[in-house]
């Protein structure tokens, strides 16, 4: 094990000969690809020798063109083995024997799982680098142990130095049994489905959600709007008060304002204010987010596709306009399928969802609201607005999922802790 110097070097065996995005284990292996870059390390991909998708693969990541290509029989239905069997492991022991000896880890998706890549099961058993440590994906459901002969029962049987990683908690005895294991020699690790990869992003958003941690917040609300209206107009200071008051109740948040018309001195001042105000409600530099300050290119707005992807990635919408006619961003909003908290002082706003969204009294152009204690209604106000979250099972999988199957969550959480494990059986 390598402690206080270089990274690890982690290597993924795989036996593509190109990026097929209709087959689910090229875009598995192409996030693990990224989110090993991303955290430092430096992965080596192996792929057959006729690899044709470079220019798929993330930048920076070597490519190692070794594997051997074979014919390939499903040893699974297929009792005999084959004339050449033993040739072909042969062949991939050497190709791998020398290309693997700066790999500290490597990974295998359904490499010992699948009757195809019996060859390359059984080549990975006689490798002579006793230092490798191996993590084993197996990406189906398992089946009955049979009382089988080699090679048939090497894919019943877990090569050394090696774990075998499942997707899910409840398999893990059945997946053990299969492999004549016991649990400990399983590690579970779910599959990722992250919303900077799936939804292909630009790349102000994947700026914006790493820069400050959108995917982990409890609560994110998306405000578009005009700089020089957000207090008169909008009254953003309403949303950054609630905001603070559901920070303040123990959830994490963000508010992303994506203002736009705000590269005059004066509109600079009403953000700053803004910024101001949202520190005495509680709110830190993640928590409430102006996009005119992400550079000098959004002064004047972000493009429609960072809104669209901002109001997908955000749960609720609070929207205490004073006066609107059909306002797009309450639709875009709706369209996001976000919880609408709308402006009961502005009987207009109720035209549209009527009872499928929240009301509130915010004041209007047609009503002036005077709170007998102002703090304590806001307080009540985040209340129930976090009451109607708790009770909303679509929300809540959707920051579930946000949450706990982003990539970097999964990295941390449950792959990159087995790179430090020892193996030895």
């Amino acid at each position: 094990m390598k402690l206080g110097g270089k990274k690890l070097k982690i290597g993924i065996l795989t036996t593509f000969y190109n990026i097929d995005q209709s087959y689910s284990l090229c875009s598995i292996v192409l996030d693990q690809l990224s989110v090993l870059q991303k955290f430092g390390y430096s992965p080596v991909l192996f792929v057959h020798d006729n690899f044709t998708g470079d220019s798929e693969v993330p930048d920076g990541v070597e490519i190692r063109k070794v594997v051997p290509r074979f014919e390939l029989i499903d040893y699974a239905s297929e009792a005999n083995i084959h004339e050449g069997f033993n040739e072909q492991v042969e062949t991939t022991v050497k190709a791998l024997q020398e290309n693997m000896k700066d790999i500290d880890v490597c990974i295998t998706h359904d490499i010992i799982f699948q009757g195809w890549f019996l060859p390359y099961n059984a080549a990975i058993r006689k490798l002579e680098l006793p230092e490798l440590k191996w993590l084993h994906w197996v990406h189906s459901a398992p089946s009955p142990r049979p009382e089988l002969e080699y090679p048939h029962n090497l894919r019943f049987t877990i090569p050394d130095n090696s774990k075998i990683v499942y997707l899910n908690h409840t398999d893990v005895t059945r997946v053990a049994e299969m492999y004549g294991a016991w649990p400990k020699d399983v590690r579970v690790v779910h599959n990722p489905k992250d919303p900077r990869t799936f939804w292909k992003m630009h790349k102000l958003t994947e700026q914006l959600i790493n820069k400050y941690g959108l995917l982990e917040k409890d609560i994110v609300d998306i405000y578009p709007l005009s700089t020089p209206r957000m207090i008169g107009g909008k009254q953003v200071n309403r949303v950054i008060q609630l905001m603070g008051k559901f920070k303040k109740l123990g959830h994490s948040v963000s508010l992303v304002v994506c203002n736009a018309h705000a590269n005059d001195d004066k509109d600079k001042k009403l953000i700053d204010q803004m910024i101001e105000y949202g520190k005495k409600c509680g709110l830190d530099h993640t928590d409430l987010i102006f996009t005119s300050y992400e550079g000098k290119e959004y002064e004047l707005g972000v493009p429609s596709q960072v809104v669209s992807e901002l109001f997908r990635l955000s749960n609720v919408f609070i929207f205490p306009s004073l006066s609107e006619n059909c306002s797009l961003v309450l639709l875009e909003a709706a369209l996001s399928k976000n919880l609408l908290v709308l402006n009961e002082s502005f009987k207009p706003m109720t035209d549209f969802f009527h009872e499928n969204a929240l009301y509130f009294k915010f004041g209007s152009l047609l009503e002036n609201v005077n709170y007998e204690n102002e703090e304590r209604y806001f307080e009540d106000v985040a209340k129930i607005i976090l009451s109607e979250l708790k009770e909303n099972k679509a929300l809540n999988s959707f920051n579930t999922l946000k949450q706990k199957f982003n990539m970097d969550y999964i990295f941390t959480t449950q792959i990159e802790p087995l790179f430090y494990e020892n193996y030895g059986n």
